[in-house]
């Protein structure tokens, strides 16, 4: 007898539990979702819902933009299409325009070039771009990209390596030196400039402190306003200026693509403060041999987006 009330007692319990579930509506989502990836495969959900591309990468090449990404797989992936705007200043894709840039020729397809979209025009523009999966049905999952077309410094630093300068009796901290770094990291692979260049800091303060990488004056550091082939800094307090005429120059080898520039002379500069802004040069250019784009530089309608900032740090 006491056997049976305990089974009894049992039962009840689990329908309680069975009741109270089925009212939340866990169980009836938990199920729902069951049947439709496993039990009823020819259900609307199952049959049309599609999963998105991953992994959706954008690497510049010149003026060109190498697109690669893992296809979706989940449900009937029929096709694939990429989209894209420019988005000009913005690097933030949320609710961009998009607009048709090519139809996929198969739902498996990885890659996608896009030739010469970047122009003299667009230097340092964010284009935002969308891979998007379809179905035969109504489904579309999409992912989005965001990359700057052509050639655009993206970040600025500096490195006080305290070294020596020829006839100096101990290496200066706190200074702009000899064996000091200048590191300019670009979006993709530039073309490595002379093995050395004249490298000329200007004394003053705001925008007359400044200074000159890639002199190309006859006479190197005869004035501030020198033309340069890789691009000056400016906004900064300078004491004392300086000609570091046989600076040395490095690109990498690999990405990240920087371009690092040693400074080499005879004397110090006193001192510096502030923060410095880059300003390329046109004359500089991407490694690419097919569509290669030259450096965004002051004259580009959205320079402000290639043109980095750092506080000083020699």
């Amino acid at each position: 007898m006491r056997t049976l009330l305990h089974r009894a007692a049992g039962a009840g319990a689990l329908l309680a539990i069975a009741a109270l579930l089925g009212s939340s509506g866990l169980v009836q989502s938990t199920f729902s979702v069951f049947n439709s990836e496993t039990k009823n495969t020819g259900s609307a959900f199952a049959g049309g819902w599609i999963s998105p591309p991953t992994g959706l990468t954008a690497t510049a090449s010149g003026y060109d933009m190498n697109l690669a990404w893992t296809p979706g797989t989940h449900g009937p992936v029929t096709g694939q299409k990429v989209v894209g705007v420019d988005n000009g200043t913005n690097s933030n894709c949320t609710g961009a325009a998009y607009t048709a840039i090519a139809t996929l020729a198969t739902a498996s397809t990885a890659t996608y070039p896009d030739a010469s979209r970047g122009t003299l025009a667009t230097d340092g523009d964010w284009f935002c771009y969308q891979v998007v999966s379809t179905s035969a049905t109504v489904w579309t999952a999409q992912l989005s990209v965001a990359a700057q077309l052509g050639l655009a410094a993206t970040a600025l630093s500096t490195t006080n390596a305290a070294s020596n300068c020829p006839g100096a009796a101990t290496p200066v901290t706190g200074t702009i030196d000899c064996g000091d770094k200048i590191i300019i990291t670009f979006n993709q692979k530039p073309v490595a400039p002379a093995s050395t260049v004249a490298v000329c800091t200007w004394a003053g303060t705001g925008t007359a402190g400044s200074i000159v990488i890639g002199d190309t004056n006859a006479t190197a550091c005869n004035a501030s306003g020198d033309a340069f082939s890789i691009g000056r800094l400016s906004g900064m307090a300078i004491g004392t200026s300086v000609k570091y005429s046989s600076s040395a120059v490095a690109v990498s080898t690999t990405a990240p693509w920087t371009m690092t520039i040693t400074l080499s002379g005879v004397k110090t500069t006193s001192t510096k403060s502030g923060t410095f802004t880059f300003t390329g040069s046109n004359g500089t250019t991407s490694a690419a041999t097919t569509h290669p784009a030259v450096l965004c530089a002051s004259t580009a309608p959205t320079a402000t987006t290639c043109r980095p900032s750092a506080a000083l740090a020699f």
